[in-house]
């Protein structure tokens, strides 16, 4: 019984450990007109750094979960711009947050298409939520498995 009350405790405590270590934030807007949804995980930096956080996301067009998942490589300066590049570097997103709103250009790889950005966080269910972690993982790694 010891033993069953000491895991229970320690599984509890690192949950909410786990918990703290990351947020996630749902957006939902456009780019180009084009409805997108944008799944963006934020994660403290161990070893500090200059913006103390690390990021991770997935992106896509249309205003449903669908299959078509996009991979971004994410790197944020701490004022509030990211630079998003999709993974095989097919785009790449140059966003500034200023509150819930993310705004600003899509640019393919050859730099000759811009495309205006307005992306907004939404509330989502605990299911959604989870269907999106889901599909972050499963992108990640459909792009990385050997």
């Amino acid at each position: 019984m010891k033993f069953v009350l000491v895991f229970l405790f320690s599984f509890i405590s690192f949950k909410a450990i786990s918990a703290e270590e990351s947020t996630d934030t749902v957006y939902k807007g456009t780019i180009n007109n084009r409805p997108v949804i944008l799944y963006l995980k934020e994660y403290p930096n161990p070893c500090g750094g200059e913006t103390g956080y690390l990021y991770t996301g997935i992106y896509q067009y249309g205003t449903t979960l669908g299959k078509n998942w996009l991979e971004l490589t994410i790197t944020g300066n701490g004022k509030g711009n990211f630079c998003m590049t999709e993974f095989g570097f097919t785009g790449v997103l140059i966003l500034k947050k200023a509150g819930n709103i993310l705004t600003g250009i899509w640019v393919s790889p050859n730099g000759k298409t811009q495309l205006k950005v307005n992306l907004k966080s939404v509330e989502v269910s605990y299911k959604y939520r989870e269907e999106l972690e889901e599909r972050l993982e499963k992108t990640h790694y459909s792009n990385h498995d050997c």
